[in-house]
C-alpha cells in the first residue's frame, strides 16, 4: 500500500490529518503554476536571477585573479558579496570554469536538487518505508513546489545543497544500529543501550561528518551540531572532517584569507544584532523571528533568547537517552532559523528532513503528526502570507494598519517554525532521564498512597 493510499484509508479515524495533509500536498504541488503566473503577471515575484550563485561564482574569479575573496563595500561591510569560508570556493569552481554563468547556475540547482531529492528518499528509506517509483516522483514534484526551495533555486543559493546533507545526516543516524527497535525515539535498528565502539558505527561517523560538512559550508548553521552532543561518535565523526578542510583551505587560499573571514563573520554577527526594517518592506527572504521582542541598551532580548534558548538545547541533547537521536536531531535543526543572528525564508528547506523525522515519529505513537504537516504549511506559506497580511489586508481593512507595530508577530513561518521546534522539544523532554524520574517518583507516589489506604 502506498503512503497515499494509507493516509486515505486514516480519513475517517483522523479527518483533521487527511485535511491538514490534502491542503498541504495541493498547496505544494499547485505552487510552481502560481510562481509562474506571478512572474507573468505581477512585479514582486522574483524571476531565476541566479543573484547569490553570481556572487559565488564572482570569488572564484578572484581568486584564480589572485586578489582578495573579500572585497569591502564603501561603508566597510561585505554586503552583496561572498560570505562562505575559503575553502568552500572548491565547490563552486567546477561550475564556473566549466560552464557559462547561466548553465553553471543551472547545474548548481540541479545537482543541489537531486541531492537534496536523493537525501530524503534515503532518509525514508532509513526509517523503514520502500517508496514506489510514483511516489519518488511525486517527492520531486512536492519538492520543487515548496517555496523555500523555489526561492533558494531563484538565487542559486546553497538552501538545496545543505538540506540534501541534513537528510543524508539524518539517515546515517537513524540507521546507526544499536540493538532491536524499541519505539518512534529510536532509529531504524536503535535501541537504549551505551555507545558502540567507533568501529562498529560507521553510521554514526558518517552523521557527524555530514553534519560538519554543512557547518563548514555556512556557520550560520551552527545549531543543527545539537546532535553532535548526544553520542561521541557522531562527534568523532564531525571532528575528523575538521583537519582535512583546515589543510585544503590554507594550502589553496593562505591564511591572510582566513583572517580577512573573521572580520566577515563579525559584521554578519553585527548584522543580526542590528533591528528588523518593516515587514512593509517586504521582500521574499524576510525571515525576522525574533524581531519583535523588545530592545534592550546592554544586551539585546533576541539575543540573550539565543543564549538562553541554545543552551536549554544543549543540556536537553546532554540528558536525553540514545533512543532519543531522532528528536535530538530534529529539535537542532529545528532551531537554527530561530537562533542564528541572521535568518532567510531559504533556511526553512533545512526543516524538510525534520519534519520528515518527526512526522514517523508522531504516527509511530499515535501523537499529533497534524502539527507536522500545519508546520510545514506555515512555512511553505511565509513569504507570501506574510506579504498579503501586511500590505494587501491594510489595503482592504484600513482598521487593520493599527496592528503595524506587532506585524512582525504575524510571520506564519515564525509561528510554523515554533511548532516544530515546540514539538520536537517536548518529544526530547520526554525522555531524558529527569522527566522518567519524576514519573517514577510519581507513580511510586500513588502506590504507596493506595496502600496506606489498604491498610487503613
Amino acid at each position: 500500500m502506498s503512503l497515499l493510499q494509507r493516509l486515505w484509508a486514516r480519513r475517517r479515524e483522523r479527518p483533521v490529518l487527511v485535511a491538514v495533509a490534502a491542503l498541504l500536498l495541493t498547496s505544494l504541488l499547485a505552487y510552481p503554476a502560481v510562481d509562474w503566473w506571478l512572474r507573468s503577471s505581477v512585479e514582486f515575484a522574483s524571476d531565476f536571477r541566479f543573484g547569490d550563485f553570481g556572487a559565488y561564482t564572482g570569488a572564484v574569479d578572484r581568486w584564480q585573479d589572485g586578489r582578495s575573496l573579500y572585497p569591502r563595500n564603501e561603508d566597510g561591510g561585505f554586503w552583496g558579496t561572498y560570505l562562505y569560508p575559503p575553502v568552500v570556493v572548491l565547490l563552486f569552481w567546477p561550475f564556473e570554469a566549466l560552464l557559462s554563468f547561466r548553465d553553471g547556475a543551472m547545474a548548481w540547482l540541479l545537482a543541489s536538487g537531486v541531492l537534496c531529492w536523493g537525501g530524503l528518499q534515503a532518509l525514508v528509506a532509513a526509517l523503514g518505508y520502500d517508496l514506489r517509483w510514483f511516489e519518488r516522483v511525486g517527492l520531486a514534484a512536492l519538492l520543487a513546489g515548496f517555496h523555500p526551495a523555489v526561492l533558494t533555486a531563484k538565487l542559486g543559493q546553497t538552501a538545496l545543497f545543505i538540506g540534501g546533507l541534513l537528510s543524508f545526516a539524518a539517515a546515517a543516524l537513524v540507521r546507526d544500529g544499536r540493538g532491536p527497535a524499541v519505539g518512534p525515539d529510536a532509529g531504524a535498528c536503535g535501541s537504549d543501550s551505551a555507545d558502540t565502539g567507533l568501529r562498529d558505527s560507521p553510521w554514526a561517523l558518517l552523521a557527524g561528518a555530514a553534519t560538519a560538512g554543512v557547518a563548514v559550508l555556512k556557520f550560520a548553521y551552527a545549531p543543527i551540531g545539537t546532535h553532535l552532543l548526544h553520542d561521541r561518535r557522531r562527534l568523532v565523526g564531525a571532528l575528523l572532517v575538521v583537519p582535512p578542510v583546515v589543510w585544503l583551505s590554507v594550502r589553496f587560499f593562505g591564511v591572510e584569507a582566513h583572517l580577512t573571514y573573521l572580520d566577515v563573520l563579525h559584521w554578519g554577527v553585527t548584522q543580526g544584532r542590528d533591528g528588523a526594517r518593516s515587514p512593509t518592506l517586504w521582500l521574499a527572504p524576510y525571515y525576522k523571528p525574533l524581531a519583535w521582542l523588545p530592545a534592550n541598551a546592554t544586551l539585546g532580548t533576541a539575543q540573550a533568547f539565543r543564549v538562553a534558548a541554545s543552551a536549554a538545547i544543549a543540556a536537553l541533547a546532554l540528558l536525553a537517552p540514545p533512543r532519543a537521536r531522532r528528536t535530538v536531531f530534529a529539535l537542532g535543526v529545528a532551531a537554527f532559523p530561530l537562533l542564528t543572528p541572521q535568518t532567510y525564508t531559504y533556511y526553512f528547506v533545512a526543516l524538510l528532513p525534520v519534519a520528515v523525522l518527526l512526522l514517523a515519529g508522531e504516527i509511530e505513537r499515535n501523537g499529533y503528526p497534524e502539527l507536522v504537516l500545519l508546520g510545514v504549511l506555515l512555512v511553505h506559506c511565509h513569504a507570501y502570507g506574510l506579504r498579503f497580511l501586511v500590505l494587501t489586508v491594510p489595503n482592504a481593512v484600513p482598521a487593520f494598519e493599527a496592528l503595524e507595530p506587532v506585524y512582525l508577530l504575524f510571520q506564519p513561518g515564525l509561528w510554523g517554525n515554533v511548532l516544530l521546534v515546540g514539538l520536537a522539544a517536548v518529544r526530547v523532554t520526554q525522555t531524558t532521564a529527569l522527566t522518567e524520574i519524576l514519573s517514577t517518583a510519581d507513580e511510586l507516589g500513588t502506590e504507596g498512597s493506595r496502600n496506606a489506604a489498604d491498610g487503613d
